[in-house]
């Protein structure tokens, strides 16, 4: 019987599934902390803008990230999934 059931698995879906469970667990971790480091217990710091300078193709570009903490914005955790 284990035979059986061994022979129907299908290791990429398991594959995919194990990596969706470790994306989930890694965004939830990052969201944890981006809202500890804005809500002002992960650093000592009130900076809340990074920006990241690089090189590609002889031009160069700045991307700038700026995080703010927003209360009742009028979206439900239902709209966001």
């Amino acid at each position: 019987m284990s035979e059986g059931i061994a022979r129907d698995r299908d290791i990429e879906l398991e594959n995919i599934i194990g990596n969706l469970m470790i994306a989930e667990y890694q965004v939830d971790k990052l969201q944890s902390r981006l809202s500890e480091r804005v809500g002002g217990l992960g650093s000592g710091s009130n900076k809340k803008s990074s920006s990241f300078v690089f090189k590609k193709n002889d031009k160069w570009y700045r991307v700038t990230l700026s995080v703010e903490e927003m209360t009742n914005i009028g979206i439900t955790d239902d709209e966001m999934a």
